[in-house]
């Protein structure tokens, strides 16, 4: 149990077989106590100066390069002068109250040294050391029986010089007596290791496939068992569990703490840290402001105190460990905020990506959108109530939406952009507009938002309506100036044009995304209710498809739970259809919009009556005719700029002003309007611009066939 060194400065501890027959040199005699001290600091000196612990290496001394590694007992210095009686009467109260020390004897300065040898040795390393010690300590009451406690007595690497025969007085310790002690330290200051935490269920599951004698009834902080890792694998009490790993007590174990990575290995350290830092990058983000995190596959905001929560539900801790900076808490949380730091937080529904890469931008993809999925196999009869009510809807146009529908449809399926044309849909009431547009193309793309008050101009807030691919404008909102089918037209060329959006919300940037999503207009037929459709001209052409519905088209609908379950069943089946559809050369458009565009008549004709075109259109037909009657000659045109028409307005009307002639630069704009649907719709009296010096001369036709009141008749 004894180790001894000649001198303070010797460096080898040399074993004592057995304290009982050590013959123990004499002391020289000494004039003062610094003579004394200089001679233990000889290294000439050689003579016995005791320990009970041993380091890694037991043939040498304890140091910074030789850490304790077992513990052998304790033996504690008293510095106070301590006479005979009052060493007897704290042997006897030490036998009443506490346990009587094996062994004592007296010091150079007439101070006092107990000594607790144990009965079996344990081993200690140097984590584990200092709260052992002073745990035994306590319950061997050292501070209660003797005076001068020097606390040095606690380090590991202590000394003592045997200067005296060894009383003996009692019997070693018991087992029984330290080693709750032992465990009950651990249990309040566990050892630490660098590694990464890795939670006690995996920790034992990769046990379990390395060690094949691992034979433990549970596996937790506090559980004891074999040393599972050590021959004869026989200990019921070799080994006792802690967060980072296991201490050991017995002497077979090849250390006193066994990290995970000593029992595991270096790979299997790797390869969970590289898997719990990569849940940081699949679940976690980070936009300057807040935290994200994965809720069913959503990214949702998460506060730092729940963030703290789940990063310690995922293994991740609170405490420092040994040789580190910060917390795993604290690295996480860096982590996150450098690795995994975007810019803005937006639907991209067009990606797949997580993480989506947009011009400079890194945006978290917060799209949710899942389309329908088509039937596996085709099957027009289990269809067929659907197919008819579509076919039957449309006055003309029908192949159109088919081709129209599968082009978003396929995008959506796929997630690849690919624009396609503003849908209107214009007929009386309860022939199927809406329903067409929400439950069947709707509910095909994953759903639908109405845009009704951000078409209008009512909101310019559209976060909501970026998370669908389909938009819905129904036949409640009505243009009520002229101005603001301006803006619903401009809203409608820019989304349809162009393959992003500007998402805007509520206290946020505003972030661009890729959007190539579809805008269907549900309306009815009358002038207030056509109103809300943008502008007809040879610039929105392309980008819209309009369709009317027959006057004559059903309005016998099952019961709507009938309906929508019908819809519900016969829909993918319909999906099926529509795929296998081919587009015909002649429904072949542009490379950007894939099916040409299409007006019904009825709805181009009506659209220019309901624009403020027909209020440039009436204008000019009253200039027409007061122009005629005041010719002399018989000319079919008139030709001049648009101030020069301004004054003849002013002219013919008495000196003042008629309709929007007061505007010059409206009356332009609206010529110029004119002028393109008269490209477009031979019932419209043609009006032509001829560039001139960097003016504008317009030839206007004077033809009394163009007069509105001649087109009524």
């Amino acid at each position: 149990m004894f180790r001894y060194l000649k001198n303070l400065r010797d460096k080898k501890a040399t074993k004592i077989e057995d304290i009982h027959k050590f013959n123990l040199p004499p002391v020289p005699k000494f004039s003062s106590k610094p003579k004394y001290k200089e001679w233990c600091s000889d290294t000439k000196t050689d003579h016995v100066f005791i320990t009970l612990q041993e380091g890694e290496c037991p043939s040498e001394r304890i140091s910074s390069k030789n850490s304790v590694f077992a513990c052998n007992g304790i033996i504690i210095d008293y510095d106070a002068q301590t006479p005979d009686e009052v060493i007897e009467a704290g042997i006897n109260t030490a036998g009443k109250k506490y346990v009587k020390p094996q062994y004592y004897h007296k010091t150079f300065s007439g101070g006092l040294r107990t000594i607790y040898p144990f009965k079996e040795k344990v081993l200690c390393s140097a984590e584990v050391y200092p709260n052992f010690i002073k745990g035994l300590c306590r319950a061997l009451g050292v501070e209660r029986l003797f005076a001068g406690v020097d606390k040095s007595s606690y380090e590991a690497s202590q000394v003592f010089h045997l200067y005296s025969e060894l009383i003996e007085v009692g019997e070693p310790l018991d087992p029984s007596f330290y080693k709750p002690i032992l465990f009950k330290s651990l249990e309040k200051a566990p050892p630490k290791s660098s590694d990464t935490s890795i939670p006690l269920a995996d920790v034992e599951e990769g046990i379990k496939q390395k060690y094949q004698n691992y034979n433990w009834p549970s596996f937790e902080v506090g559980s004891r068992g074999d040393l599972f890792f050590v021959e004869p694998y026989k200990d019921s009490e070799g080994c006792m569990v802690v967060e980072d790993g296991i201490v050991c007590f017995s002497t077979r174990a090849p250390q006193g703490f066994m990290t995970w990575k000593d029992l595991l290995g270096d790979e299997f350290i790797r390869e969970y840290e590289k898997k719990k830092y990569a849940v940081l990058n699949e679940e976690f983000w980070y936009n300057g402001k807040s935290y994200y995190y994965l809720d069913e596959g959503h990214p949702v905001t998460i506060s730092d105190k729940l963030l703290l929560l789940e990063l310690k539900h995922k293994g991740f801790t609170s405490d420092v460990k040994p040789n580190k900076t910060m917390s795993e808490i604290d690295s996480a949380f860096r982590s996150i905020a450098k690795h995994n730091r975007v810019h803005e937080v937006a639907p991209c529904i067009w990606n797949k990506e997580r993480v989506v890469r947009h011009s400079s931008n890194k945006i978290l993809n917060s799209s949710n959108l899942v389309p329908m999925q088509p039937s596996d196999v085709r099957d027009p009869s289990k269809c067929e109530w659907s197919m008819n009510f579509i076919e039957q809807l449309f006055c003309s146009g029908t192949d159109h939406f088919f081709h129209w529908w599968k082009r978003i449809y396929e995008s959506v399926l796929t997630q690849q952009k690919a624009q396609g044309q503003c849908l209107i849909i214009v007929g009386p009431s309860g022939r199927g507009k809406t329903l067409l547009s929400n439950k069947f193309v709707g509910d095909s793309c994953g759903g639908f938002a109405d845009a009704s008050d951000y078409i209008a101009g009512n909101t310019t807030f559209n976060k909501e309506l970026a998370y669908k691919a389909i938009w819905t404008v129904d036949d409640t909102v009505s243009a009520a100036s002229d101005q603001d089918q301006r803006r619903a037209t401009e809203i409608n060329k820019r989304i349809t044009a162009n393959p992003k959006i500007e998402v805007n919300e509520k206290y946020q940037n505003a972030v661009t995304v890729p959007w190539t999503g579809r805008i269907i207009i549900t309306t009815n037929d009358d002038a207030n209710s056509i109103s809300v459709i943008p502008s007809l001209d040879s610039s929105n052409e392309e980008k819209i498809i309009a369709l009317r519905v027959r006057d004559d088209a059903t309005k016998s609908f099952p019961e709507n739970e009938d309906l929508e379950e019908k819809i519900q069943q016969e829909l993918p089946y319909l999906l099926r259809e529509i795929l296998e559809m081919k587009l015909p050369a002649r429904l072949k458009g542009s490379s950007r919009y894939g099916v040409k565009g299409f007006i019904d008549p009825f709805i181009k004709d009506a659209a220019y009556d309901n624009s403020s075109r027909s209020t440039i259109a009436e204008l000019i037909d009253w200039f027409c005719k007061e122009h005629r009657n005041l010719m002399t000659h018989a000319n079919d045109i008139w030709t001049g700029t648009t101030t020069e028409l301004q004054q003849n307005i002013i002219r013919l009307n008495d000196g003042k002003h008629l309709g929007i002639s007061h505007n010059i630069s409206i009356l332009k704009r609206g010529l110029h309007s004119l002028s393109e649907v008269s490209n477009l719709n031979d019932k419209v009296r043609p009006v032509k611009s001829i560039g001139s010096g960097g003016g504008t001369v317009w030839v206007i036709s004077l033809d009394k066939k163009y007069d509105l009141s001649e087109i009524d008749e």
